[in-house]
């Protein structure tokens, strides 16, 4: 009977460790933003938003995302820097082509532990149908308790890219290459 028992325990500890480590966790927009830095004349930057976007990530638990996998979709639209003529020309041909290229997407090939509550995310990021490696860097902010029984987590996400390793080439020389990303998500498990 004891064997039975601890065989058991076993089996349901195992199971409860494998539905945590297949944990999917979504992205709540409501509170999380996806921004953008750009140095404009060498003198100043420019920032702007996507306003519509989605991501989930399957597994990690709120101790340890290591190998967890994100999806990531930004709409073109959406994008907002406070002035419309310069949000129309971000969508137009010179630069993201929301036209032929609705989407931004981010999926990931590895999510690596870099130190404490850091994580290095490796992975290919299309834009303008040109898809390249980038590599970002992810600081777990923290965990919460949800009401219904859930976890929420917090992470920024910090990196840069190439605009023009994209396409992504309007502008000329009035705007730098290297654009800076900060992702501020906050995530909660689905069931």
């Amino acid at each position: 009977m004891k064997r039975v028992i601890l065989a058991l325990f076993v089996i349901s500890t195992l199971f409860s460790a494998n539905l945590m480590s297949g944990q999917t966790w979504k992205v709540d927009p409501a509170h999380s933003s996806i921004l953008f830095n750009a140095k404009h004349s060498g003198i100043s930057f420019v920032n702007g938003r996507f306003e519509k976007f989605e991501a989930t990530v399957e597994g990690g638990t709120v101790e340890d995302f290591t190998n967890a996998k994100v999806s990531f979709t930004a709409q073109v639209q959406s994008i907002n820097t406070g002035v419309d003529g310069r949000d129309n020309h971000l969508r137009s041909a010179d630069f993201f082509d929301m036209e032929n290229h609705p989407t931004v997407t981010f999926k990931s090939t590895s999510f690596t532990k870099s130190g404490d509550g850091m994580y290095k995310v490796v992975g290919d990021l299309t834009m303008r149908g040109n898809t390249k490696q980038v590599e970002l860097m992810a600081h777990h902010i923290g965990s919460i308790d949800t009401r219904d029984g859930g976890k929420k987590v917090g992470f920024q996400i910090k990196g840069s890219v190439d605009r023009n390793e994209f396409g992504v080439s309007g502008a000329g020389g009035s705007v730098a290459p290297i654009i800076e990303i900060i992702c501020n998500v906050e995530m909660a498990t689905q069931k």
